[in-house]
């Protein structure tokens, strides 16, 4: 569980940057209205809030008490999964500049 919970965080802040690129270069936009909105504030915001969540799971590591219910292991393999899915849709517009 504990190896789930930082991949998730990796893929977060990895996500962050890809996403940064992508709408400096003009390829991609934020579909998040949230962080739509940070990162049209100031891009800062926007990967600060991203480092933030990322730092946040890893205090869960320390947080949570291993083993957790069955339901927050299903919930970490679902993010784990879309998050996978969203580095594939990033991995397409890459590719497309490239």
């Amino acid at each position: 569980m504990k190896f789930i919970i930082i991949l998730l965080a990796i893929l977060n802040l990895l996500d962050a940057f890809i996403t940064h690129l992508g709408i400096l270069g003009g390829h991609i936009s934020e579909a998040n209205p949230l962080m739509y909105t940070l990162y049209e504030l100031n891009p800062f915001f926007f990967l600060f809030a991203k480092a933030l969540l990322s730092i946040f799971l890893i205090a869960l590591i320390f947080i949570i008490r291993f083993p957790v219910s069955k339901l927050i292991r299903s919930l970490s393999y679902v993010a784990t999964a879309l998050y996978t899915y969203v580095f594939f849709l990033h991995g397409y517009w890459i590719t497309q500049i490239f």
